[in-house]
């Protein structure tokens, strides 16, 4: 078996070479084309031969060749979120696997529309929008684009959603199981459909129960710790504090914890507090938090997967209508209803 001159580059014609095939035939292997058609035995030797001679495909010279990128956009509301951050980790592990590369763009830093341009300005071949808002954007900002929209259900794009209603209605569900009525919700002064439709589920399954949540009881503050923190001191101070809040997220949710301990209140001894997303972190706090697991990178993976399959034009393998379903995690963050009076 011939060795290759060292320090010289393995082309495409090396490893047809190797194989025993065309060079046209191990092109087609190589560059995945979607519409190839090479035998399964074939197709083995050429891989088989590429790994033999440690082929490295030549990226810029295959999306020449296809007049594509071969590059992902995915704009996203803060990557410092652990929540986003899961969600775009699910999707660069999918489109790595394609052959893609992922531009990662922070709303947090610079525009929607801003990064929609440069995204557009480097022929990207695809966007995948996480809770951006894409149904706000000007009608022109996404023709011609390949989107899928994550978290966010639309007629006018496919998309991957959570049962975000059914997260809201399985706090509202742990809670009512624990004995409490005096409870309240704190979520985002954001228009974000995840947190509407938290939102949504658990104050209707709080009507089914009899419950209604008054204006005092429903807080809107930053989706962060800072913003939990303000919004569970504003709680406090209403006269009559609840039993139990439900916050739209968990880094709200670990900001009213901390906020409840500045208070001197005991959790879940005084007061109960839900979150929602099991990010990592719910599970090193003191104590560990009550929340409602969504599939953050299983939501990144099948949005990624169900964009290649869109520019690639190949049968949609994913469902791009049913939502993902979430479940409830119990810790200790939640406890029955304390028994002594809530006035202060």
């Amino acid at each position: 078996m011939a060795l290759l001159p060292l320090g010289r580059r393995v082309t495409v014609h090396d490893v047809a070479a190797r194989a025993g095939v065309s060079q046209p035939t191990a092109s087609l292997v190589l560059s995945q084309h979607p519409r190839a058609r090479v035998a399964a035995a074939t197709r083995q030797r050429v891989i088989d031969a590429a790994a033999e001679l440690g082929y490295k495909p030549n990226v810029v010279a295959r999306s020449l060749a296809r007049r594509r990128s071969f590059a992902l956009g995915v704009i996203v509301p803060d990557v410092r979120n652990p929540f986003v951050a899961d969600v775009v980790t699910g999707a660069e592990r999918v489109a790595a696997e394609a052959g893609y590369a992922v531009l990662l763009c922070d709303q947090s830093a610079r525009s929607v529309t801003q990064h929609l341009e440069t995204l557009r300005a480097r022929q990207i071949d695809g966007i995948l929008l996480d809770a951006i808002g894409a149904a706000s954007l000007p009608s022109d900002a996404l023709a011609g684009v390949n989107v899928v929209l994550i978290d966010e259900p639309s007629e006018r794009w496919p998309g991957i959603a959570t049962d975000a209603i059914a997260a809201g209605r399985l706090a509202a569900e742990h809670l009512l199981s624990l004995g409490h009525r005096e409870v309240a919700f704190i979520g985002p002064a954001s228009d974000v459909h995840a947190f509407r439709m938290r939102e949504r589920g658990f104050v209707m399954r709080l009507r089914q129960a009899g419950i209604q949540l008054t204006s005092p009881r429903l807080r809107r503050a930053s989706a962060t710790v800072a913003g939990g923190r303000d919004a569970m001191r504003q709680l406090l101070v209403t006269g009559v504090r609840p039993t139990a809040v439900f916050c739209a997220n968990d880094l709200m949710a670990i900001g009213a914890v901390k906020q409840c301990f500045t208070a001197r209140l005991g959790v879940p001894e005084d007061i109960s507090l839900v979150g929602c997303d099991d990010i990592e972190l719910a599970r090193f706090v003191t104590p560990e938090l009550s929340t409602v697991s969504i599939p953050a990178r299983e939501l990144g993976a099948r949005a990624a997967r169900l964009l290649v399959q869109i520019i690639e034009q190949t049968p949609q393998r994913v469902s791009a209508t049913r939502l993902l379903p979430v479940r409830f995690v119990a810790r200790g963050t939640s406890g029955v209803v304390p028994s002594a009076g809530v006035v202060v």
